[in-house]
């Protein structure tokens, strides 16, 4: 899954605030410990029209997620 890649301030920026009026961000730390956020396209779209549009313009990765130690 790609996403954009947070700085920890980047991260700390958004995590949680609405880019619109039903859709707040939430960040996740990969297996490498590295801030992603996932966006869909509707997402995307949303976002290009809020004040988070810098956003958009953050390299992106693949985001791999920790494995679960509960399974």
């Amino acid at each position: 899954m790609i996403g954009y890649i947070l700085t920890i301030e980047q991260k700390d920026a958004i995590q949680g605030q609405f880019y619109s009026e039903w859709q707040c961000f939430s960040c996740a730390l990969d297996i490498n410990d590295i801030w992603f956020v996932i966006l869909s396209e509707q997402d995307k779209t949303e976002v290009l029209n809020s004040s988070y549009n810098w956003v958009l313009n953050l390299p992106t990765g693949e985001y791999i997620p920790k494995p679960n130690p509960y399974l």
